[in-house]
Order: C-alpha cells, then sequence, then structure tokens
C-alpha cells in the first residue's frame, strides 16, 4: 500500500484518461502498473525530479526541467484527451489513489515505450533516456519500469 493522494473526480478521470493512453493495449495490469509510477511520483515529493507535486495532475501535466516539454507522451501528443474511461477504469484509478499500488511497480518512479507504434518492444536501455540518476528494473509488454540508483530519492525508498 502506498499513501492516499487528495483527489477529486477530476483527478480520477485524468488519471484514467493517462493510464488508457498510455498502457490500454496491456490491459488492466499495464494500465495499472503505468497508474502506480505516476502515483509514486507525487508520493516521492523529492528533489530534484518529483519535488513539490502535490496532486495526481500535477505529476500528469509534469515538464522535464528546463525545456517545458512533458514527461508523459500523451500529454505531448494529445492522446490523453481523446479517452473515454469506462467505470472500470475510473474505478482502477481510484483505487491508485486511496493508496493501493501493484506490486511489480511498487518502488518505480519510471516508465517508457521504446518503441512505441510498433507490435514489439525494443530492448530496455539500463538507464532511462534523459534520466541517468536510473536503472532498469523490470519489464511489463510494451513499458520498461526503472527505480532509481542508490542514494535517490530516500524520501521514497526507505
Amino acid at each position: 500500500m502506498g499513501r492516499r493522494i487528495k483527489h477529486t473526480e477530476n483527478d480520477v478521470n485524468a488519471l484514467a484518461r493517462l493510464m488508457m493512453s498510455e498502457a490500454i493495449g496491456e490491459g488492466p495490469e499495464g494500465m495499472e502498473m503505468v497508474g502506480t509510477v505516476v502515483a509514486n511520483r507525487v508520493e516521492a515529493d523529492c528533489e530534484p525530479d518529483f519535488n513539490n507535486l502535490r496532486n495526481i495532475r500535477h505529476a500528469i501535466y509534469q515538464t522535464i526541467p528546463g525545456t517545458g516539454i512533458p514527461h508523459f507522451e500523451p500529454v505531448l501528443n494529445g492522446a490523453l484527451y481523446t479517452q473515454r474511461p469506462r467505470e472500470e477504469d475510473l474505478q482502477r484509478a481510484r483505487n491508485l489513489l486511496q493508496g493501493h499500488r501493484n506490486p511489480r511497480a511498487r518502488m518505480n518512479l519510471w516508465f517508457f515505450n521504446p518503441s512505441p507504434g510498433q507490435s514489439y518492444r525494443d530492448p530496455c536501455t539500463p538507464t532511462m533516456p534523459r534520466s541517468p540518476m536510473t536503472q532498469f528494473d523490470h519489464a511489463y509488454r510494451n513499458h520498461c519500469f526503472y527505480v532509481g540508483v542508490p542514494g535517490y530519492c530516500p524520501e521514497f525508498y526507505r
């Protein structure tokens, strides 16, 4: 279990849309793993990457420092705004915001799809692109999941 994140129904909807736009082809578990990473970022609250992410929308719309480019591809390409979550998608998001975390992604703060639009996944890299303080943890279908290197974000990695 993680920390409960204060939220509104708009937050629930936004998280459900992000999970769908990022991982709908990966089924409920893939979407839950993506949502777990987003919730973990709010819970982590550590320098330099995740400081002051006070709610789930801060995490969803966060940009790469100094670039103005969103962290998440669905925000950048607009796919986030085309999703229409069903009740089961909304409930998955509510569960995450109420403290549930996918056990496999519980310690992950990053993920990425190295081969968007392809039916297969290119190999995962040892570190997350543009994030040298990461190390590969595991892959699930099209996504690679990462944790912080030892000493990174001690507030989260207790």
